[in-house]
């Protein structure tokens, strides 16, 4: 009994330090070092924010993980429930430290975050899903595009994020102060999804807003085989064969020699609209130069079996096209 006793130790260590071995060569749990680091040392302690104690004395704290509760509160051995919401981390370690003198001589009490509360971030505009997004600790602008569903296609080349002033600055070179002392920076899209420029990836605050504003549109409409309206995709402009070549082309009924732009004034409004004729079917054989479309400019193409081109049928065609009413 006693060598087979003895021989069951011997497998009961063995199959100890095997499993020690075995977990040895798991991957490392990701720790909290790299948030603690980049926590300000002003930081301060919030509803449901974690954090782990040590004490050389106070063995019924040493290394456990504590949540504040949305009281502010944390529910600790000896000392019952404490009130450390609203103090930073040096101040709740005094205020702990004094509290535990009651029971031991020299308490010695290290504190460190290792988790941090959710706080809002606004996402809004030419995203997938656009709203509030809850972030902890290090969260990226291309975390939070992610989360958000992504880049719609009629997305605008930038994204723009704005900070409170109580947050600091953005770390990027468009940053600026706006009149309310909130703080402005305009990301480049293609360079931020391309990862051509690391920086442009900037480390997302609570309260930050992202807005992501659709790209300015062209619009084609009349006789052209898909007719609608054409994000400019970051370009300042467009030319009447870039916007004809992205509506298909012509339908066998277009009169391209009669298409006109039309472009509105301040306010948008039919008698502030100006109509430039524009012979496509000249600028289509190179015998004329092809001509440049501004943002929110229409091309107009009309049928070759209209006598009269009316600002109503015009109009009608705008409305057919873009389901909008352009002018009113």
């Amino acid at each position: 009994m006693t060598l087979h006793g003895f021989h069951l130790s011997r497998t009961a260590v063995a199959l100890c330090l095997a499993m020690g071995a075995w977990s040895a060569e798991l991957p490392t749990p990701k720790t909290s070092a790299s948030t603690v680091s980049e926590i300000p040392a002003q930081y301060i302690l919030s509803p449901d924010d974690e954090f782990t104690l040590r004490s050389l004395q106070a063995k019924e704290l040493a290394d456990k993980v504590f949540r504040i509760d949305q009281s502010g509160e944390v529910n600790l051995p000896l000392l019952g429930r404490v009130v450390v919401s609203g103090n930073t981390v040096r101040q709740a370690e005094a205020l702990l430290g004094s509290k535990l003198k009651t029971y031991y001589l020299d308490p010695d009490v290290s504190l460190t975050i290792s988790g941090l509360h959710s706080e809002p971030v606004s996402v809004l505009g030419a995203v997938g899903t656009p709203g509030i997004q809850q972030v902890k600790s290090k969260t990226t602008l291309l975390d939070v595009l992610s989360s958000a569903g992504g880049i719609r296609p009629d997305a605008g080349p930038v994204a723009k994020v704005t900070r409170l002033k109580a947050n600091g600055s953005i770390p990027h070179a468009t940053a600026h102060e706006t009149a309310s002392g909130d703080m402005v920076a305009d990301i480049d899209l293609k360079s931020l999804l391309e990862a051509k420029n690391p920086s442009e990836n900037i480390v997302i605050k609570p309260h930050d807003v992202v807005s992501i504003p659709p790209a300015e549109v062209v619009y084609v409409v009349g006789n052209v085989k898909r007719a609608g309206g054409f994000p400019m995709a970051g370009k300042p402009t467009l030319s009447v064969l870039q916007v004809l070549s992205l509506a298909e082309g012509l339908d066998p009924q277009a009169s391209p020699a009669k298409a006109r732009i039309l472009r509105g004034g301040s306010g948008g409004t039919t008698n502030q609209r100006v109509e430039i004729p524009v012979n496509v079917q000249k600028i289509m054989s190179g015998k004329a130069q092809d001509l440049v479309l501004l943002p929110n400019d229409i091309l107009f193409v009309p049928s070759s079996t209209a006598k009269v081109v009316s600002a109503r049928s015009i109009d009608a065609a705008i409305q057919i096209a873009t389901r909008v009413l352009i002018w009113q």
